[in-house]
């Protein structure tokens, strides 16, 4: 695609001798925050249902991306091409359905393989808990919600709510009551997990 070219070719003359002098002091780390911003700009564009700040916030992401592949080029270790083929792979061995002989009659099946898969491309490394693979910076709240989904714990009885927009009042109120009696909802959800995520351990080693 000429735009891609052009958008790597950018972002060699930024990085290069006559380059930005911004651009050519980041580093991985630096651009951590960068990364974080654009992504959440692109996510806020999505729930305003903006086509044209989906496509500008898109773009955005991408050249962060880019320029995180082009700072692994420069130090030898990693870069685009070998991003872009690992994840081509990965793509095409998770869906053996697609691109495979393999039959599904479920959306449940679909899941289940590509969760077979992946344990299989992990070999058989000692797991070190129930919650690995989650990332340790990942806000408490999308946490909490992976960390639900490993234990898949079932729930008796009809649901509290039976849309997105009513679980969103249901949580408004609650943020809106734990801030009135002065809790810090962030902190109260990551002492929670934390005190999960230790009791998975326990349980692991008694076992």
């Amino acid at each position: 695609m000429k735009e891609f070219n052009d958008l790597l070719e950018i972002a060699d003359q930024l990085l290069g001798p006559n380059g930005c002098s911004w651009d050519k002091e980041q580093t991985l780390f630096s651009l951590q925050p960068y990364l974080l911003e654009e992504t959440h700009e692109l996510i806020e564009a999505i729930d305003l249902r903006a086509p044209q700040k989906i496509s500008e916030e898109l773009g955005d992401v991408l050249y962060a991306l880019v320029f995180v592949a082009k700072l692994g080029e420069a130090a030898g270790s990693f870069d685009m091409k070998g991003a872009l083929q690992l994840v081509c792979d990965k793509l095409i061995r998770r869906h053996p359905h697609v691109f495979g002989d393999v039959k599904v009659n479920s959306r449940e099946e679909i899941v289940q393989n590509w969760e077979e898969i992946k344990k299989k491309e992990k070999g058989h490394k000692e797991r070190k808990g129930i919650f690995e693979g989650i990332p340790l910076t990942l806000p408490s709240l999308p946490k909490a919600q992976k960390m639900a989904h490993k234990l898949k714990r079932k729930r008796s009885g009809a649901a509290p709510f039976k849309t997105g927009e009513e679980l969103g009042e249901q949580l408004w109120e609650l943020i809106s009551w734990a801030d009135q009696m002065g809790i810090d909802v962030e902190g109260a959800l990551r002492r929670k997990l934390q005190e999960i995520e230790n009791a998975g351990d326990d349980s692991q080693h008694e076992g």
